[in-house]
């Protein structure tokens, strides 16, 4: 019976799909005068809440008037608000739309921000996720295989990371929210046969996905929100397959889940026996983890989700070398504060602006007293891109810089070149993790090392300054005499820093290593913290002190390598 309605419940998905990819393409065909709308409607609905009143917004008529009117705001200007809905229960402080949950993020001072999201958020958010994923992967398996889609559950790798606010409502990110809200269908979506997802303060999770997901051969997809979680999944299998498939022989748990004994009682009424499949996975297993271990565990598998550029692409390599031929999606592009663009095909890294969930404004980076709409930017430019949300933010600079791809119509294709803030410019070199990349992977190169963690920050105590880059590695190699390469990389790969050298604004940069498990012990102690493992990202820059005193005392000596 679980099966059958896992079939009906993926053709219902799978077509809706189809349509949010229609609508999606629809809504390019005169987007800006959709996204307008789309404005003007936001400034009607909030006209006589306190932000409202403040700026006037009850004779705000055209575009123009917003702009003139409406200051460019940062979390700052709205902390007050905030804080007062979270603690107090206030209403119509920033917006009258329905918050349904809070998504809580940090800052670059590491201070946790808290992002009201609204009903009509989520309601996008879910469309451009799951729904367009199930169709992109139809259309996929229709065009490769000459057959669609397989219907199947998946693996869903959100864990459970909400809690209460003062005011009641929950505090976690807006997947979750999305997910929650579709909780009732997990059993015929997902390989959890629970309608409520479990924390990592439970159990394991990726035991928890994997011994489930394994015990189903039918399985269609992997979803994520960072490439990185589909990494550790991956290498989890890698490390404990024999004591998963013994557990899957045996319907057992084993000590390797790490599993509360409230959560192991309620598993194991579900789990049987099942050496058959056991006996199928070892033998798939014995011939090596080589590029087609996942189409040959899983033959239905027909997607994997996630987030896999910028500083997640050396996970979406590492994952390639077991995945062959299996199709990625990167489909989203946003953030906590509103989903800004979609793709419309799989195996991209540009995305199609959304005009239906945002209204936007783009900062040109040569002349920030320039402000353009969606159908006034040039292909090829990069902008800073400036929202207005349906949860009360408004001309909000959430310090994101993308670039144009090309046009649909008058809506752009984009793709995300870098977050303001997080590139290193001494004297205004710019160096971004772009140029970084790529100096590690010169380094990877040279070194024969597959898997770089590395972090950088300025050595101010150097004189002139120099970048300080710490590297980790598995192996414990020394990379400490990698400096001059790293240096010249990033000269060839960014002329500004080539100047700033040359004319001794800046040192050569140095290399030290990294104490092997650096990064993961970082994980844990945002997980203690209480930070939602959804919301923990790779750290590439120590941009604050707590990650400066954490990563420089974690430094590899001489006696150590």
């Amino acid at each position: 019976m679980r099966d059958i309605l896992t079939f009906i419940l993926i053709k219902i998905i799978v077509l809706k799909g189809y349509f949010d990819l229609w609508c999606m393409h629809r809504n390019a065909h005169n987007a800006r005068k959709k996204n307008d709308r789309l404005l003007l409607k936001i400034i009607k609905q909030n006209q006589d809440t306190a932000y409202g009143r403040k700026y006037d917004f009850r004779n705000i008529r055209t575009v123009e008037d917003y702009r003139n009117k409406v200051p460019f705001s940062t979390y700052e200007d709205y902390r007050e608000y905030i804080d007062r809905m979270i603690m107090n229960g206030e209403q119509d402080l920033i917006t009258t739309h329905h918050i349904v949950d809070y998504a809580r993020t940090s800052g670059s001072t590491g201070e946790f921000k808290y992002i009201p999201v609204s009903r009509a958020e989520v309601k996008v958010h879910t469309a451009y996720t799951l729904t367009v994923m199930m169709a992109l992967a139809d259309k996929w398996c229709r065009e490769k295989n000459g057959h669609p889609l397989k219907p199947g559950r998946g693996i869903f790798t959100m864990p459970d990371a909400g809690f209460k606010l003062p005011n009641g409502k929950p505090c976690s990110n807006i997947a979750q929210v999305s997910a929650e809200r579709l909780g009732f269908i997990f059993p015929y979506l997902i390989v959890l046969p629970f309608p409520k997802l479990f924390s990592y303060r439970e159990i394991d999770l990726n035991y928890l996905y994997l011994r489930l997901g394994l015990e189903d051969p039918n399985l269609a997809f992997i979803f994520s929100i960072f490439f990185s979680s589909v990494h550790d999944l991956l290498m989890y299998l890698k490390e404990s397959w024999k004591t998963l498939t013994d557990d899957i022989e045996k319907g057992a748990i084993s000590d390797l889940a790490r599993a509360d004994v409230q959560v192991k009682e309620r598993l194991l009424k579900y789990l049987k026996p099942n050496p058959q499949r056991a006996a199928e996975l070892r033998q798939e297993m014995d011939k090596g983890f080589d590029e087609t271990i996942v189409s040959r565990i899983w033959p239905n598998m027909s997607v994997i989700y996630g987030i896999h550029n910028g500083v997640f692409e050396p996970f979406k390599k590492s994952v390639r070398k077991l995945t062959k031929d299996i199709p990625y999606d990167n489909s989203i592009y946003g953030s906590s504060e509103g989903l800004i663009a979609a793709s419309d095909e799989f195996n991209t890294d540009q995305r199609l602006l959304l005009s239906d969930s945002l209204y936007y404004e783009f900062i040109p980076l040569d002349d920030e007293n320039k402000i353009f709409s969606l159908d006034e930017l040039e292909k090829g430019k990069e902008y800073e891109i400036v929202i207005t949300n349906q949860a009360g933010l408004y001309r909000y600079r959430i310090k994101d810089v993308i670039k144009v791809e090309n046009y649909l119509y008058d809506c752009p294709y984009i793709s995300f070149s870098y977050r303001k803030g997080s590139l290193l410019s001494v004297i205004g070199e710019k160096t971004t993790e772009e140029h970084l990349k790529g100096v590690i992977e010169t380094i990877g190169e040279k070194a024969d090392l597959e898997d770089i963690r590395w972090t950088i920050t300025i050595d101010i105590d150097s004189r002139p300054p120099r970048y300080l880059l710490l590297l980790e590695n598995e192996e414990g190699k020394d990379l400490g005499g990698y400096s001059q390469i790293a240096d010249e990389t990033l000269k060839r790969l960014n002329p500004k820093y080539a100047s700033a050298e040359d004319h001794l604004f800046l040192k050569q940069m140095k290399i030290v290593n990294q104490l092997p498990g650096t990064h993961e012990a970082w994980k844990e102690r945002m997980l203690k913290k209480g930070t939602a493992l959804s919301q923990i990202k790779p750290v590439t820059l120590l941009d604050n002190d707590e990650k400066k005193d954490f990563f420089l005392s974690r430094i590899q000596t001489d006696k150590q390598l």
